[in-house]
């Protein structure tokens, strides 16, 4: 499908043109600037942002967002301090599967590119989302035709300079920055971060799949922690 105008953009969204470019500038929309000062949005992009409904409601900072799904997924909350801890554990508790979904999401913004091999790209990133699919749900097969994933312990400008990357907005490698502080271990990222990457997907089965994921974590954890 071909990009669209901001107008077209704004519509599909619920907002403003202004809000819009505002989301395009921060790298909260995937787009392309032409050289009269004119934007296109990626189809894709506005997808995922209506899935998430990231308009609705004030957003959590980006470090309590990490914070919450480093909890969820059993992380140790060592190096926070207790008014956070008190804060994240808060939010779990009252908050349901889809609003922990949508106020996290944009604690992270993706760059997406094109890669001469998709698998070499994949091997050398920490998967989630819909590359990491069959992590939290064993009924969903991870895709391979496309890699989303987290740098390890190497620049985004280095890792595209060295793999040959290519920005493209439509392209099948999405690479998500993450708090430098984060230590990610393993092939995947942790559980939860994969669940709520994968809610950003367009597919209604990986959105769902996503959200009962967080929803499983969160149980787990008010078991745990509920006395």
């Amino acid at each position: 499908m071909d990009s669209l105008m901001t107008k077209d953009a704004a519509r599909a969204l619920g907002v403003s043109q202004r809000q819009v470019t505002d989301l395009l500038r921060a790298g909260k929309l995937s787009g392309e600037r032409l050289s009269d000062g004119t934007w296109l949005v990626t189809p894709r992009s506005i997808s995922e942002r209506r899935s998430l409904n990231a308009g609705a409601g004030r957003t959590w900072s980006v470090a309590s967002s990490w914070a919450l799904l480093g909890e969820l997924s059993g992380q140790s909350s060592a190096g926070l301090s207790q008014s956070t801890l008190a804060r994240i554990r808060r939010r779990i508790r009252t908050s349901t599967s889809d609003e922990i979904a949508r106020k996290v999401a944009s604690r992270t913004i993706g760059h997406r590119y094109t890669a001469d091999s998709i698998a070499k790209t994949a091997n050398e990133l920490m998967l989630t989302g819909r590359s990491a699919a069959d992590a939290i749900d064993t009924e969903l097969t991870s895709q391979t035709q496309v890699v989303e994933g987290y740098l390890r312990d190497e620049t985004l400008e280095s890792f595209v300079r060295r793999h040959l990357l290519s920005a493209d907005n439509n392209g099948d490698v999405t690479i998500y920055e993450r708090l430098d502080s984060l230590d990610f271990e393993g092939r995947y990222a942790p559980d939860a971060v994969i669940a709520a990457d994968l809610v950003r997907s367009a597919s209604t089965r990986e959105r769902s799949a996503g959200l009962a994921a967080l929803e499983e974590m969160r149980q787990r954890w008010l078991a745990k922690h509920t006395r």
